[in-house]
């Protein structure tokens, strides 16, 4: 009997576990969509799933794997046992991805794009009429959803974000735009399309890319606009979820990184 409750115990716990683990690669695969699959996590992970319940389920059952694979120990069902402790295990490493999320969403302003030119952002483009949830337009004088200080995106953007500024590239366009490829190669980004600059009056270059996400495949839009300025080139960026109210600082993430890798191959 006491084996029975433990391995109960050790599927439940093995099954949340699962619901995390699942709930991206099943959005990436088409089988459901990416909204169903947070729903999954949040189901699991979420204390405010069962009322009255103050721990995550998750939690729940991997506390209770523990207890029934002690009592499984000790009536001598180690097979059992050993199964209930590692699906607490592997319910305890999965609590880790929403944990993060919940860190994330919390240190990072709810917005979903980020770039380095307010007043007049690089144009989403080949993408504009790709399935997406969010506008291709720059919406940086909307206010930021679910706040309390009145910020507009932009606002919000320069505050959590203020070092996310235009680079400066003593380079000509032809070596800065090549320098550019390279980059959004190495960071493992697809070029939609690249061209003349419209805004640019063919003076400039810009590089349409998207970069998708390894676990629930989301696609975010990343544009380089390459203009030259006073003898060397003057590179900026945006990057722009295609769905989700907030980006969990992900595009803020990806424009620093390739600030950083750019600099770091103009130095060289």
């Amino acid at each position: 009997m006491i084996a029975r409750i433990a391995g109960l115990f050790g599927l439940m716990a093995l099954g949340c576990a699962a619901a995390i683990g699942l709930a991206g690669p099943g959005s990436r695969l088409g089988l459901w969509d990416w909204s169903f699959g947070l729903s999954l996590i949040r189901a699991v992970a979420s204390p405010e799933t069962i009322p009255g319940l103050p721990v995550p389920p998750i939690l729940l059952a991997a506390g209770l794997a523990l207890i029934g694979a002690v009592g499984a120990f000790v009536t001598k069902h180690g097979r059992t046992g050993a199964f209930a402790v590692v699906s607490a295990l592997l319910a305890g490493a999965a609590l880790m991805v929403p944990l993060k999320m919940k860190a994330a969403f919390e240190a990072n302003p709810f917005i979903h794009e980020v770039t380095t030119d307010f007043d007049n952002p690089p144009a989403i483009v080949a993408a504009a009429g790709l399935a997406r949830k969010n506008p291709a337009d720059y919406r940086g004088a909307d206010l930021v959803p679910q706040s309390t200080d009145g910020l507009t995106v932009a606002q919000a953007q320069r505050k959590a974000f203020p070092d996310i500024q235009p680079i400066m590239v003593a380079a000509d366009l032809e070596t800065a735009r090549e320098r550019a490829r390279a980059v959004i190669a190495g960071m493992k980004m697809e070029i939609l399309a690249e061209g003349p600059d419209g805004d640019q009056s063919g003076a400039g270059w810009r590089i349409e890319a998207v970069s998708t996400s390894p676990w629930f495949g989301f696609k975010d839009d990343f544009i380089v606009r390459l203009t030259p300025r006073d003898g060397g080139t003057l590179v900026d960026l945006r990057s722009k979820s295609r769905v989700g109210g907030s980006d969990l600082g992900a595009n803020a993430a990806r424009v620093r990184d390739f600030t950083k890798r750019f600099n770091a191959k103009s130095a060289g």
